[in-house]
């Protein structure tokens, strides 16, 4: 039965009388029932089998109006977001930002990416309490010449980052909370030859991810959160890799593939091995190039090169996983996805210089599109502020765009446009201040407020 007639079947079965005889209540003429029509035939198939439309209607009704009371009392929260200016900007050495980042808990900011004399580069800023770039660590990250920090990461907890390089190395750094320390305590170089294309920590389990194009390996970190290279290696998993990501709390990994497919692995339950292949995924017919898992229910975002974005919901026992919804509405590949972390809704980012939010079903299965975010470029890059109903989009037009999504989730309107002089190639909230950091080529790093 179609949403859009659900709530006058409701109404007209339980308000018209449903049990008296259809000679006492049909009539020639076609009566109105608020925004649908039925004829003489459509309301005695609707009095023959009203005792199934009644439960199908109810079970829809609430469903539906359950969906828009939670997406309407998250989005009609007040956004943090005023007047929004560049309230800082690190003018450093840097030639290309390919990833920023906050950590977590602690007030500090990475910035990763290629320094102007050709030297893979990254540095830790400090925060003040009104969000400023108030200290720098005194010891830069620097690479070898002709290097390219390519991804940098927070673990979830400790005061250690990680750091992906075209030169085949990913680090991991300790700092002291001062700023006045900062140590290599971990060089991986070991099962590739190929650049590190991003590194990625668990959220909750001491793994480290180190995704190559031509692997992906997962390493235990000891109690101090360093990797021993010799022993500390958990699996070497997969090839022709693109993009990974970690659920949230169970112990599964999404593997995004360029041969078109997406491979779902468990691990045991103590971390230490791969226990299982739950399931390959097929349906995409070009490249993985993003894959996230929905923060709380147990379903799988990925999208591709053919344009379009696929969920995928993981069985109860974790042991499957099945296609539910093929969302289709770009014209160029997609590159980019993101869960809003309450409402049910999806955001994507294309090469067809858009972004789009998608309202997602209650059971997952279909995929409404809310709005069409406009950029003369395009978009690399879509982020949800964890708190307000905000969408930051980063695009090859030179520019950052924040949106905010209206309470009844039909629209999002453009609350500002930030100018870079390149394109912008990372953008990130702060977890819990009204800070937006971005970066970009031939730029440097900026916090808007």
């Amino acid at each position: 039965m179609e949403e859009h007639i659900v709530k006058p079947v409701y109404i007209w079965t339980f308000q018209k009388n449903r049990r008296q005889s259809c000679s006492e209540k049909l009539k020639n003429i076609p009566q109105p029932i608020y925004d649908v029509v039925l004829n003489n035939k459509q309301r005695f198939d609707l009095l023959m089998k009203s005792h199934l439309a009644v439960i199908l209607a109810k079970k829809l009704v609430r469903n539906i109006q359950y969906q828009k009371r939670h997406v309407q009392m998250i989005l009609s929260q007040q956004h943090y977001f005023q007047d929004i200016q560049c309230v800082d900007s690190l003018e450093d050495n840097f030639s290309r930002i390919n990833s920023i980042t906050f950590h977590p808990t602690f007030p500090i900011l990475a910035i990763g990416g290629k320094s102007k004399n050709n030297f893979g580069y990254a540095k830790l800023c400090w925060l003040s309490s009104d969000g400023l770039l108030s200290n720098y660590f005194p010891k830069l990250i620097d690479y070898s010449y002709f290097t390219n920090l390519l991804s940098v990461a927070f673990h979830p907890t400790l005061p250690i980052l990680a750091t992906g390089s075209n030169d085949k190395t990913a680090k991991l750094w300790e700092f002291s909370l001062d700023g006045s320390n900062l140590i290599c305590i971990s060089s991986i170089k070991e099962h590739s030859t190929v650049k590190v294309l991003s590194v990625v920590f668990h959220p909750i389990a001491p793994i480290l991810a180190t995704v190559y194009s031509d692997e992906v390996i997962l390493w235990r970190l000891s109690q101090d959160g360093s990797v021993q290279q010799k022993n500390n290696y958990v699996a070497i998993l997969e090839s022709n890799c693109s993009s990974v990501a970690f659920h949230p709390s169970a112990p599964i990994i999404a593997i995004g593939k360029n041969d078109y497919t997406i491979k779902l692995r468990r691990l045991s339950d103590d971390w230490s091995s791969i226990n299982t292949c739950i399931a390959t995924l097929v349906g995409h017919i070009g490249q993985i190039t993003a894959v996230a898992f929905h923060p709380t229910a147990p379903i799988l975002a990925t999208v591709s090169k053919d344009k379009t974005a696929k969920l995928w919901k993981i069985g109860h026992d974790d042991s499957t996983a099945t296609c539910i919804a093929s969302i289709i509405g770009h014209t160029g590949s997609v590159r980019s996805v993101a869960f809003h972390p309450k409402a049910p809704i999806l955001a994507t980012g294309s090469s067809d210089n858009t972004a789009k939010l998608w309202l997602i079903s209650p059971d997952g299965t279909r995929a409404t599109c809310l709005a069409t975010l406009a950029h003369s470029g395009s978009v690399r890059c879509v982020v949800f502020h964890p708190k307000a109903p905000i969408l930051a989009t980063g695009s090859s037009d030179n520019t950052a765009k924040l949106w905010l999504i209206s309470p009844d989730g039909t629209r999002a309107t453009c609350l500002a446009t930030l100018a870079h002089s390149g394109s912008v190639r990372s953008v990130a909230f702060h977890p819990s201040a009204s800070i937006l950091a971005t970066g970009g080529k031939n730029e440097y790093a900026k916090l808007w407020k």
